[in-house]
C-alpha cells in the first residue's frame, strides 16, 4: 500500500503557515492526495489547489502555475531526490509502497532468472527504503551486489527516467543490473544508457522480466528516426515549458547551425508533446524536441528526435555539406 510522509507534510504545514497551497503529483496517487492534503486543509485553516495537468517526474513541477494562482506554498508529493526542495521553490513530499519486495526475488531465484554474479541494485521513489533488504537477501544467496552513491539529486540506488548516474557509478564493477519496481519505462532507459543486462523485478505481480527485447527495439526506432531526420528538409525546433524541461538556449542553437547548413527551420513552445500537436504544423518533415530527452521513443507519425539525437544530426548535416 502506498503511502505518503504525511509527518514531513505536516511539519512544512506548521513552519511555512500558508494561507493557500498547490499540489501536483502523479495520476496514480492524485486520488490519495486529495484525500490526506484536503483533511489538513481543514485542520490548519488553508485552502488548497490542486493541479490537474499530467506529471511525470521532478522535471515536470507546477511553479509557473503556483506564480499565476498566487499560493504561498507549492509541494509536489511523489517522486523524491536528494534535496527536499527542487526547482526554484516546490517542496517534495515522498511517497512510499510497503509492497514486500523478497517473494519477487525467491521467485527469480528459484526459476534460475537472474545468471549473473555480480549485481547492481536501483528502483525508484517508492521503494528506495526496500533496497538494502534486497541487497541483504541477494547477498545471503552468495551474490555480490553493488547499489551505488548518491549523485545528487538522486538518492542512493535511486534512478530517474533520464538520470541512471548512480548506477553509471558501478556499471564497471557489475554483469547486471536488478530494477526493483514495475515500470518499464525506468528498466528501459537503464538497459539503452548503460547496454548493460537489466532485469526487472516487479514487487506487485512477482515478475521477473528481462527487458533486452524491448530496449532493442525501441533503440532500432531511435535510430530510423534519425536518419530520416536527415533526409527532413522542414524541421520544428521544440522547446519544453515545463520548468524542468526548458531549454530555449540549446534549441535556437540548433535552429541558427541547421540553418547554417541549408535546411528550413522553425521553433515551436509546447507543455505537452503529442502526436495530434505535431501533425498541425503539416510541412513539418521532422522535430527535435529539446525538453525530454525520452518523447522519441514514443510513436508519432513523423521523426521526434532528442537534443542529443539533434546535435548528431548537425555533425552528420555539417559532414555531408563538407
Amino acid at each position: 500500500m502506498l503511502e505518503l510522509d504525511k509527518a514531513t507534510l505536516a511539519r512544512l504545514i506548521e513552519e511555512k503557515k500558508p494561507e493557500r497551497v498547490l499540489v501536483n503529483c502523479p495520476p496514480g496517487i492524485l486520488v490519495k492526495c486529495i484525500e490526506i492534503v484536503s483533511s489538513m486543509a481543514e485542520e490548519y485553516g488553508f485552502e488548497v489547489i490542486f493541479s490537474g495537468e499530467p506529471c511525470y517526474g521532478i522535471c515536470d513541477l507546477a511553479e509557473n502555475e503556483a506564480f499565476t494562482l498566487d499560493v504561498d506554498l507549492s509541494i509536489h508529493i511523489g517522486h523524491s531526490a536528494s534535496s527536499g526542495i527542487i526547482g526554484r521553490s516546490t517542496y517534495l513530499i515522498e511517497a512510499y509502497d510497503d509492497v514486500d519486495v523478497i517473494p519477487v526475488l525467491k521467485n527469480a531465484l528459484e526459476r534460475g532468472l537472474i545468471e549473473y554474479k555480480r549485481l547492481g541494485l536501483c528502483s525508484i521513489g517508492p521503494h528506495l527504503h526496500k533496497l538494502e533488504e534486497a541487497k541483504s537477501f541477494l547477498e545471503s544467496k552468495y551474490f555480490e551486489v553493488f547499489v551505488g552513491d548518491e549523485v545528487p539529486p538522486l538518492k542512493n540506488g535511486q534512478i530517474f527516467g533520464c538520470n541512471f548516474s548512480t548506477c553509471t557509478k558501478i556499471a564497471s564493477r557489475v554483469d547486471a543490473f536488478i530494477f526493483v519496481g514495475s515500470s518499464r519505462f525506468h528498466a528501459i532507459g537503464l538497459y539503452n544508457s548503460l547496454e548493460k543486462p537489466v532485469i526487472m523485478l516487479d514487487p506487485y505481480t512477482r515478475e521477473v522480466v528481462s527487458v533486452e527485447k524491448e530496449a532493442l527495439a525501441i533503440k532500432k526506432r531511435l535510430i530510423f528516426n534519425f536518419y530520416k531526420a536527415t533526409e527532413a528538409q522542414k524541421i520544428g525546433i521544440i522547446v519544453g515549458l515545463k520548468e524542468g524541461q526548458y531549454r530555449i538556449e540549446e534549441a535556437f542553437h540548433l535552429y541558427k547551425e541547421l540553418k547554417k547548413v541549408g535546411r528550413k527551420a522553425i521553433m515551436i513552445a509546447m507543455r505537452e508533446i503529442t502526436n495530434d500537436k505535431l501533425n498541425e504544423f503539416r510541412d513539418i518533415e521532422a522535430f527535435i524536441e529539446t525538453a525530454c530527452p525520452r518523447i522519441g521513443e514514443d510513436f508519432f507519425d513523423k521523426p521526434v528526435i532528442s537534443l542529443e539525437y539533434g546535435h548528431k544530426l548537425l555533425e552528420y548535416l555539417k559532414r555531408d555539406k563538407s
